[in-house]
């Protein structure tokens, strides 16, 4: 689990991160159809700059209501990682076995964003990043985002490709526009008219060096009547 996430904090400093959320809290508004939550079938392959590679396996669950984001591992051993407010919990046969800060925040995910309709964007068009130019290349269509003023020697560009009017690419720039990370989403599903990436390739470079890292998902469910406890997870009885 670690390895896992390790290796989604990296490519941002922790205070570049914490600039991140604060900049995309103010608000994500919704448009078109309403849904409120999703699961689907996960797999999860990392591979470090190092040459480690991890395979995980289970089931995400996600209702933007009580924005907690919960998989259910059942490889390589059955546990369940949450996400909740600021904390990642791992939790083994109802025991508390880590408990880790993150800057990440669930508005800011491809579950809350694909949700509330905003995964075109990558939900920054409601937060204090700016366009700063658009183009197009080939079928690609690319909107640069520039951070405030005042957090410019922090945070660089972020910059969004849509392809057949879907999200296809976002790229994190450091403040001296070198390329930090590289996020891809392909192979988009609809169900009930909802649409989201069916895999989603991660490249995060540190010091020259590229950890990669491929999500698949399937079998999705949205707004599924039923299995409320699979949603929500009690952490206030949480012990080690």
């Amino acid at each position: 689990m670690r390895q896992f996430f390790d290796f989604i904090m990296k490519g941002l400093s922790r205070k570049s991160l914490l600039l991140v959320c604060i900049l995309c809290l103010p608000s994500f508004l919704l448009v078109g159809q309403q849904y409120n939550r999703i699961r689907a079938d996960f797999s999860i392959k990392v591979r470090t700059s190092s040459g480690g590679q991890s395979l995980t396996l289970g089931q995400i669950f996600y209702d933007k209501n009580n924005k907690q984001i919960i998989y259910y591992i059942s490889f390589p051993e059955r546990e369940i990682w949450l996400t909740a407010d600021t904390m990642i919990y791992q939790i083994r046969n109802d025991k508390l076995v880590t408990k880790t800060a993150t800057f990440a925040i669930a508005e800011f995910t491809v579950f809350h964003l694909a949700l509330n309709s905003r995964l075109q964007d990558f939900g920054l068009r409601n937060t204090q990043y700016t366009i700063g130019d658009v183009s197009r290349e080939a079928d690609l269509v690319i909107t640069t985002w520039s951070p405030p003023e005042k957090t410019r020697q922090t945070l660089g560009n972020i910059l969004v490709s849509v392809k057949n009017k879907q999200l296809f690419g976002v790229i994190f720039q450091n403040p001296q526009g070198v390329v930090i990370r590289k996020q891809f989403f392909e192979e988009y599903l609809v169900t009930n008219g909802l649409s989201f990436p069916g895999r989603i390739v991660e490249i995060n470079t540190i010091e020259g060096r590229d950890s990669y890292q491929v999500t698949t998902y399937k079998n999705i469910v949205v707004d599924e009547m039923g299995n409320d406890n699979k949603y929500f997870y009690n952490i206030s009885g949480l012990h080690f």
